[in-house]
């Protein structure tokens, strides 16, 4: 039975505790020695700001310690850097792992997270229930066994919660296959931009292909449109 594996805590590893140490030491020092060396900065300010960026990434340090997620037989608690949450396990309306956009921008960001959705629908990051941290299959296997053992034998989905994660699940696809298929673009456009150099243009067709005219229109006109059109073709195929 999935209750008979809580509780479960999912907490920062140490290993990656230090490296975050690590980051902000040498990011501390750095800024200590760029103003201490800066001729032209008052005391004044150099002495109060070195103040508060240490208590800063302190604070910062202490409260990515504090973050966590448990979950026991009453409900899942998911302590964030400044709010806490209590969700009970009846006002689950489901528990997800998904894919996180931020991963193709960063290396170290876990390509998976994990969301619980409330009774309104809304989702909640459950920190450090990511593919960097655990298992993530095996996790969200033994809370969503849990999920449904202890919500009740009388639960029953919301149907307007069901409504809003339908349109969440549609707008965090539509933006994905928009950012992607901007990226797909960019080649195209490029060579767009630059025909004018290698072929005779009519003059009101060279003015449009301007730079700043293919770029600053293309792109954003590409990813609204398709995010557009994904949205629409998700919702109305469910």
């Amino acid at each position: 039975m999935g209750y008979e594996r809580l509780p479960r805590e999912y907490r920062l590893k140490r290993s990656r505790m230090r490296v975050f140490l690590w980051v902000i030491a040498v990011g501390t020092v750095t800024v200590a020695l760029t103003l201490l060396s800066a001729d032209d900065l008052p005391a004044s300010f150099t002495y109060p700001f070195l103040a508060a960026w240490v208590a800063l990434m302190g604070w910062l340090f202490h409260a990515t310690l504090r973050c966590s997620t448990t979950a026991d037989i009453k409900a899942i608690h998911v302590r964030a850097m400044i709010r806490r949450r209590r969700l009970a396990w009846e006002d689950i309306q489901d528990i997800r792992a998904e894919p996180n956009p931020a991963a193709a921008l960063q290396d170290n960001a876990p390509g998976v997270l994990v969301y619980a959705y409330d009774r309104g629908g809304r989702k909640v990051l459950l920190p450090f229930l990511d593919d960097l941290h655990v298992n993530v299959e095996r996790e969200v296997g033994v809370l969503l066994e849990a999920w449904e053992e202890l919500r009740g034998e009388d639960w029953a989905p919301d149907p307007a919660a069901a409504v809003r994660i339908d349109r969440h699940n549609a707008r965090q696809g539509a933006m994905m296959n928009a950012f992607a298929l901007t990226m797909l673009a960019f080649v195209p456009l490029v060579v767009l931009m630059l025909l004018p150099l290698f072929v005779d243009l009519p003059g009101w067709l060279e003015s449009v292909l301007q730079p700043l005219v293919v770029m600053g229109v293309g792109l954003p006109l590409v990813f609204a449109l398709t995010a557009i059109t994904t949205y629409r073709r998700r919702m109305r195929d469910g």
